[in-house]
């Protein structure tokens, strides 16, 4: 049986043309937005993601496109049904900030943090290992990296934030690519959250000597 397994994966990838699967992906612990604490101003989110899989892509599915594989234009291409993976980074973003205490805005009028990001890459994969197939473990991965920027008046911090998850499968089907999916967006909520801890730290560290003065 398991024999089977290896040029049934094959004939996925080399039948005739390619197929577009809609996935889904939850935001992890939604919040409602608290009434106190400080104030976030989180910009639009820039997609940066490298073209070398995008060019396989037509353009107008681009934006929404996280993920799938294309060999000799034949495979899977993954999809968000209503918005685009940059909509969709944000809201994890947003979602992160509150579970932490803080309050978030479209704009501000007064002395807030603000918050750019650009998204390097949100997608989930199928590479092809012929030793893991023959042993019912093949993988899909899925990876999130995420370049912020946190602004406070005249100072501004940069780190970047990643995500990493994998799915052992036996079945190509959208359930498998959202576990993967899931368990990537969950990893990478972790380190952002590591992150902004420690621009806090920092920032903490900075305002220290001027508090003595």
């Amino acid at each position: 049986m398991k024999s089977i397994i290896v040029p049934a994966l094959l004939l996925l990838l080399t039948a005739c043309g390619t197929r577009t699967e809609i996935v889904r992906v939850n935001v992890p612990d939604i919040r409602v937005n608290p009434e106190q604490g400080a104030v976030v101003v989180v910009a639009p989110v820039r997609d940066q993601r490298p073209a070398e899989f995008l060019s396989k892509i037509p353009a107008s599915e681009r934006a929404n496109n996280v993920g799938g594989e294309i060999r000799n234009g034949n495979g899977f291409k993954l999809a968000l049904e209503s918005e685009t993976a940059a909509d969709k980074t944000r809201e994890i973003l947003i979602q992160a900030l509150r579970n932490m205490g803080y309050r978030t805005a479209d704009r501000c009028e007064t002395d807030c943090l603000r918050l750019d990001a650009s998204m390097n890459e949100f997608a989930v994969k199928m590479p092809f290992n012929f030793w893991r197939a023959a042993g019912w473990a093949q993988q899909m991965v899925a990876d999130v990296a995420v370049e912020v920027s946190v602004h406070d008046r005249d100072r501004a911090r940069t780190f970047t934030a990643k995500g990493h998850g994998t799915n052992v499968f036996q079945v190509v089907s959208r359930e498998n690519w959202e576990i993967a999916l899931e368990r990537a967006v969950r990893d990478f909520t972790q380190n952002f959250k590591q992150g902004m801890a420690a621009q806090e730290a920092a920032t903490s560290t900075d305002a220290t000597p001027n508090a003595l003065n």
